[in-house]
């Protein structure tokens, strides 16, 4: 069964009353709160954590519609000159949002000419919700 742990967090300016929602792995979430925080200067607040399944592997029918949320992974394949290998980069996105987020997403790895373009994969899933758990890192 295909899983990730993920924190279910909302993102917001300083200030703002209203945010986006973000899922970021659970082993990474205490550096990208940080970068989110002081680099960006954003508030990242009510952290959850909680599994994504990967949709073949989990049909949202063996939940009820309150209990999920859909979430969309996507993965990129991308080819660095300095290495001379493929790295991947994978984010999860509300499946909603999919579409918009994933052209920011992949804007930051643009191919130059002659460079061995961006492989994408997508993967469809759920974020199982949980009851309320703090999130340390």
């Amino acid at each position: 069964m295909s899983s990730q742990k993920l924190v279910r967090c909302e993102l917001r300016r300083k200030g703002a009353s209203e945010g986006q929602v973000r899922f970021v792995p659970l082993e990474i979430y205490g550096l990208w709160e940080h970068l989110m925080c002081s680099k960006h200067q954003f508030e990242v607040v009510t952290p959850r954590a909680s599994l994504w399944l990967d949709m073949e592997d989990a049909p949202d029918a063996a939940y009820s519609m309150d209990q999920y949320e859909r979430v969309t992974e996507v993965t990129a394949f991308v080819y660095s000159d300095r290495d001379e290998m493929f790295t991947r980069a994978r984010r999860y996105f509300p499946s909603d949002e999919a579409e918009h987020l994933k052209k920011i997403f992949l804007s930051h790895y643009t191919s130059g000419e002659g460079r061995i373009q961006t492989q994408v994969h997508e993967r469809q899933g759920i974020w199982i919700h949980r009851e309320k758990a703090l999130v340390t890192a």
